[in-house]
C-alpha cells in the first residue's frame, strides 16, 4: 500500500490514561435525518492546542458544539481526563468558549463582561477582581473597560470573547473562528493573544477556523474535516509537509497545490518530466501497482520561471495576468485543458513577461508531491535529492 504518513498520524500521539486529555471515540450526529458528522475519533493530549480546518459544512462547529454539550452525539463517547462527558450538561464541563459571533454581554461594559466570566467560580470578589484586572492587562485594553461592546472595534471584542474563554482557568477551551471578518493586524493580534493565554493556563484548547495559515501560526496538532469524516490527524506542521492526499493538501495551504496528471505510460499534458522522475515513476508504478494515473502536486511558490536546474520538471501555459503579492508576483497562467495554475515569483522575475503567450514554468521533483488513486488519491513515496 502507499505510504499514508497523515493516517498513521491518526493515532499518533493518543493520549493514555495518566496523562488522559480528551478522546472522541466513533462519535455521529445526523440533524433532520441527515448526518453531519461520521464516526469521529481522535485522542488530544492535555495541554495541546488543536486546529480544526475543513471547507464549509465540514461539520467543524457542530464538533465543537457536541465537545461544549449544547448537542448530543447520536451515537460514540466523548470524554475528558477520563471523565464521560457524552452526556454531560454544558454547566457540569470545565469549558470556556468564544463563539463566532464574539457574543458579549451588549448592555455589561468590557469589564463586567469579564466579571461575569468569572461569577460561576463562587470566589471573593476582592480575588476575582484581580484575576479580572490582570486580564485586562494581558488583553491590552485598560484604556476601554468603561465601555459597552457596541464602542469598541471588532478586535476589541473579539480579544474579550476570547478572554472570557481562558479567564476561568478551564480544562478545555473552545474557540469558533476566532479570526473570523478582522484584518491583518488585528487577526495577528488574536494569534498572539490565543498562544500567550493557552501557554499561561495550561488549558487545552481546540480553534475551529477555515484558514490554514492561521491554524499553522498556532496550533500544535492538526484535524482536517471533509463532509463530515475526519481526514486526517496529527502533528500541524507534518500534516501541512506531507498531506495524506490531494483534498487535504487544498485545505492546509492557503494556495492549495496544482496537480498534474501522469498517465499510464509516463506521459504529462503540457508538461516533460526530466528521466531521473520518470524512472521514479516506474517504481512507483511497481511498487504499489498504481497502473492508473499518477497526480503530480505542486505548491504555487515551488513553480519558476528559470530553471533552478537540468533537472527541473518543465509546464508551458499561457499568460493570462500578473497579480501584485507583495514582494512576490503571482502569474495567473493557463494550461491547454483550461485549468489555472498560479505560480508565486520573485517581483523581478515577472517583469516584462508578456501577457497572452506562452511561458515554461519549472519546479524541481523534489518539491513535487505523488499521489495515485481515484481522486483524491493516496499519497506516494515523493522523489528525494539522491534519486533525481
Amino acid at each position: 500500500m502507499p505510504h499514508a504518513s497523515g493516517r498513521h498520524a491518526m493515532t499518533a500521539g493518543a493520549a493514555t490514561a495518566p496523562t488522559a486529555g480528551l478522546a472522541v471515540r466513533g462519535v455521529s450526529f445526523f440533524r433532520s435525518g441527515t448526518s453531519v458528522l461520521e464516526d469521529i475519533s481522535f485522542s488530544l493530549a492535555r495541554g495541546r492546542l488543536l486546529a480544526i480546518v475543513g471547507p464549509s459544512g465540514a461539520g467543524k462547529s457542530t464538533l465543537l458544539a457536541l465537545l461544549a454539550g449544547f448537542e448530543r452525539p447520536r451515537s460514540g463517547s466523548i470524554e475528558f481526563a477520563g471523565k464521560d462527558w457524552t452526556n454531560l450538561a454544558p454547566a457540569d464541563r470545565s469549558i470556556g468558549m468564544s463563539f463566532d459571533d464574539a457574543a458579549l454581554h451588549e448592555h455589561l461594559t468590557v469589564r463586567e463582561n469579564l466579571d461575569a466570566a468569572a461569577l460561576p467560580r463562587g470566589e471573593p470578589a476582592d480575588r476575582r477582581r484581580d484575576r479580572v484586572t490582570a486580564l485586562v492587562h494581558t488583553l491590552g485594553l485598560g484604556h476601554l473597560v468603561d465601555r459597552r461592546p457596541a464602542a469598541i472595534s471588532a478586535g476589541e471584542r473579539r480579544r474579550v470573547a476570547v478572554g472570557r474563554a481562558f479567564l476561568r482557568a478551564p480544562q478545555l477551551v473552545l474557540l469558533d473562528e476566532p479570526f473570523a471578518n478582522l484584518d491583518r493586524t488585528n487577526r495577528f493580534t488574536i494569534r498572539q493573544l490565543v498562544r500567550e493565554l493557552q501557554r499561561s493556563t495550561g488549558a487545552t484548547t481546540i480553534v475551529v477556523t477555515h484558514d490554514p495559515t492561521d491554524a499553522l501560526a498556532i496550533a500544535d496538532d492538526m484535524l482536517v474535516m471533509v463532509r463530515g469524516q475526519v481526514r486526517a490527524f496529527g502533528v500541524a506542521s507534518e500534516i501541512a509537509a506531507q498531506p495524506i492526499d490531494l483534498e487535504v493538501a487544498q485545505l492546509v495551504d492557503d494556495l492549495g497545490m496544482h496537480v498534474l496528471e501522469v498517465a499510464a505510460n509516463n506521459t504529462c499534458q503540457d508538461a516533460v518530466l526530466p528521466s531521473a522522475l520518470l524512472s521514479h515513476l516506474s517504481h512507483a508504478r511497481s511498487k504499489y501497482s498504481a497502473h492508473g494515473a499518477i497526480y503530480l502536486g505542486v505548491r504555487p511558490w515551488h513553480l519558476r520561471v528559470v530553471a533552478p536546474s537540468d533537472s527541473a520538471v518543465v509546464v508551458t501555459t499561457t499568460l493570462l495576468a500578473l497579480e501584485p503579492a507583495g514582494i512576490f508576483t503571482d502569474l495567473i497562467t493557463q494550461r491547454s485543458d483550461g485549468r489555472i495554475l498560479r505560480a508565486r515569483v520573485a517581483y523581478e522575475s515577472a517583469q516584462n513577461l508578456p501577457i497572452g503567450t506562452r511561458i515554461a514554468l519549472y519546479f524541481e521533483p523534489t518539491d513535487a508531491h505523488l499521489f495515485c488513486g481515484p481522486w483524491p488519491g493516496v499519497r506516494l513515496d515523493a522523489p528525494n535529492s539522491a534519486s533525481v
